[in-house]
């Protein structure tokens, strides 16, 4: 019985206790020497950035710091606020948009947290807190799923859809032929002109500005005008290339080689042929043995508007030969080397076995080009299975081709004789251009081949020559 009733009085006991911990308020919270009474953020875009914080302390408060970052960034910023040192302190920090080194692109995200401490040496760091900084000028419309949102606040409903159809067509084709995927979601903003646009670029954006792709924020901002849907598409899709190119390859010992890095942008704007502007020039670099070294395309393209375009074309194009001939899993390695940090020569060996000049030839054999000079052997080598394949390519173009003219020849015998033979046929040597600068007048767009130079893309839009920057 004793030991029965020992056993009830110790679980009453320990009722008790529990009973009491439970019911007793905590006095831990309310006795920390420093407490936060308010904290908030407001922004006018482009303009600044306003972070408030009220707190109290049982001793005069003497520090008050707001630590920022952005999102997915390791490095973060730590400032002083404005406020009276005391007990009780009302402080501020306005980061000021107006300066270019603190400009932040729509859609931008943010971490942020204060740190504050006293004479009496407490601290106290405040939980992190998120906000999307965002251009609250516009009635925006959006399209989102799990990989991207696109915002347009002109145009129809299907003007936002085809571009959002063609953006998600693009992430797809990077991840069947290149090899790489998304991330980290991605944000474009539409502008529906040029003065829209420059109003929402830092105020060190040039006058002739066409759109900023920022790899840090992972934004893309852009004018397209509704009426100008056409191109809008190849532009939008060029630099949100960028965008995933970077998310897959940054590191912090190299980056790629131009022609790399903006020969799959090109390639992703039409995985089947160049663009008009570019494949003129291209083919003609083709046709006199004219084209650059890919050496050369692994600086930054040329300033000469011709050249740049010509490297744009160039770049593209080699880009497609390596996904036609070595297949999208050598490409995928390829990219992985690189995001590795990597030397170009070294990572095209291993991936596709082939350094750059022989890459180079392979791809020069392809054209039905004879190799660079000081390369004759090594390309006619009967065991460099690389060379072999470029000709065994080369060859089968050249078939098709043959069998294309054939069958274009019948057409144009049948459709004479329909029109009584009314059509006039150019000589070839009248219209065969003598020098890019007749392709550049050929193609119909007196601007149509301006630079893209060290990641500028040169674009014709709403009426005037407008540049896609790429910011690193």
């Amino acid at each position: 019985m004793n030991r029965i009733y020992k056993r009830l009085t110790t679980a009453l006991i320990i009722l008790g206790v529990v009973i009491f911990t439970a019911t007793v308020p905590k006095q831990a919270k309310a006795q920390d020497p420093i407490q936060i009474i308010n904290q908030d953020w407001e922004a006018n875009f482009r303009d600044h950035l306003t972070f408030t914080l009220s707190a109290e302390s049982t001793a005069e408060i003497t520090q008050a710091d707001l630590f920022y970052r952005v999102v997915g960034q390791i490095a973060s910023s730590r400032n002083q606020a404005e406020f009276t040192p005391g007990t009780s302190i009302e402080a501020q920090f306005k980061i000021d948009q107006v300066n270019p080194s603190n400009y932040f692109p729509p859609g931008a995200e943010l971490e942020y947290w204060w740190k504050i401490a006293d004479t009496a040496g407490n601290e106290l760091t405040t939980e992190r807190e998120t906000i999307t900084y965002n251009d609250d000028r516009f009635d925006w419309q959006s399209l989102q799923n799990e990989r991207l949102t696109l915002y347009w606040y002109e145009g129809s409903d299907s003007f936002g859809k085809s571009l959002f159809e063609r953006a998600n067509e693009a992430l797809d084709t990077l991840e069947t032929d290149i090899g790489i995927t998304l991330d980290d979601p991605i944000k474009i903003f539409i502008y529906a002109n040029h003065r829209d646009l420059l109003s929402a670029l830092s105020l060190t954006a040039q006058e002739w500005t066409g759109g900023v792709a920022y790899t840090e924020y992972g934004v893309v901002v852009i004018g397209i005008n509704p009426s100008q849907l056409s191109w809008g598409l190849n532009a939008m899709t060029h630099e949100m290339s960028h965008l995933v190119i970077h998310q897959a390859t940054d590191n912090p010992f190299s980056g790629l080689p131009t022609w790399l890095d903006e020969g799959i942008a090109v390639y992703n704007e039409n995985r089947d042929e160049l663009d008009q502007d570019f494949r003129q020039l291209f083919e003609h670099a083709v046709a006199t043995d004219q084209l650059m070294t890919l050496r050369t395309l692994s600086s930054p393209f040329p300033a000469d508007p011709l050249l740049a375009n010509l490297a744009y074309g160039q770049s593209g194009a080699t880009v497609k030969f390596i996904v036609d001939t070595y297949g999208s899993d050598a490409m995928a390695k390829l990219l992985s080397i690189f995001s590795e940090g990597a030397i170009y020569d070294e990572a095209l060996q291993q991936a596709l076995g082939v350094d750059t000049d022989g890459l180079d030839n392979t791809f020069r054999i392809s054209l039905g080009l004879p190799p660079l000079p000081g390369f004759e052997a090594a390309a006619g080598d009967s065991n460099s299975a690389a060379a072999e394949t470029a000709a065994e390519v080369a060859a089968e173009e050249e078939n098709t081709q043959e069998a294309e003219k054939v069958a274009t020849a019948d057409t144009e015998t049948e459709s004479t004789t329909a029109s009584n033979e009314t059509s006039v046929s150019t000589p070839a040597a009248e219209t065969s251009t003598e020098n890019s600068s007749e392709v550049a007048e050929s193609s119909g767009s007196p601007l149509g081949f301006l630079p893209c130079v060290g990641g500028i893309l040169a674009l014709l839009m709403m009426g005037g020559g407008l540049y896609i920057l790429r910011s690193r």
